[in-house]
């Protein structure tokens, strides 16, 4: 009985190496389209739910190895924000923390920080743009917050005067005693639990994503 090795020739050794450079050629390059792909589609699926642009781009791909080719290559997708994207995978109920008794869910009325170091509150600097908290509506507007809890839930006003080209402003003196009066604004309502709606699905993607790549490697190589 001959041994494999005298049966394989250097011609046909060669041969079968060119096939399987090909075969890992061809696989890496159907692992890096659908990782694409699937990365596209949740990214979609993220804006098509409302929820912006910026969240949609955390999600990214990526494909190892990260050069050359593969016979096993493998497709990585993943957010940079996976708290934010679980939540709204498993419809998470978000609770305070440290402690606290409410969740303070600001209104239109809350005006957006102008820049990153304007205020300084417990929750430390937060991100330009983004709604102020209770303590930095207070330094804001120079008054505290009048909090009337009632059937579970509560409501948070605080006294100032609308601004002559929209939005509110300090209630002055000088500017109360012109035409303008201070009046009672609701800047945030008070509830002891939100729950996140289920507006994401992660897997069925997946799946799909891994059906195509066996499909269109049998479709190539049958």
């Amino acid at each position: 009985m001959k041994m494999l090795s005298e049966v394989v020739t250097p011609s046909l050794r060669d041969q079968l190496h060119e096939i399987e450079g090909d075969i890992a050629q061809d696989m890496t390059i159907i692992m890096r389209e659908e990782a694409s792909g699937l990365k596209e589609e949740l990214r979609q699926q993220v804006t098509g739910a409302g929820m912006g642009a910026r969240l949609a781009r955390t999600w990214q791909a990526q494909v190892y190895p990260k050069g050359g080719r593969s016979l096993n290559p493998a497709g990585y997708v993943y957010s940079k924000a996976p708290q934010i994207i679980q939540a709204f995978t498993d419809g998470a109920t978000i609770r305070p923390v440290n402690g606290g008794k409410w969740l303070w869910i600001p209104t239109g009325n809350v005006p957006a920080r102008r820049r990153a170091g304007n205020y300084v509150s417990s929750m430390r600097r937060r991100a330009n743009g983004t709604k102020m908290t209770p303590e930095e509506v207070e330094l804001h507007f120079n008054a505290e917050l009048d909090v009337v809890i009632e059937g579970g839930k509560g409501l948070a006003f605080i006294d100032v005067v609308a601004g002559l080209r929209g939005g509110y402003r300090q209630a002055t003196a000088g500017r109360v005693a012109g035409r303008r009066k201070a009046e009672p604004v609701l800047m945030f309502t008070l509830v002891k639990a939100v729950k996140m709606p289920r507006l994401l699905e992660l897997d069925a993607p997946a799946r799909r994503a891994a059906a195509r790549i066996a499909r269109r490697m049998a479709d190539r190589w049958s």
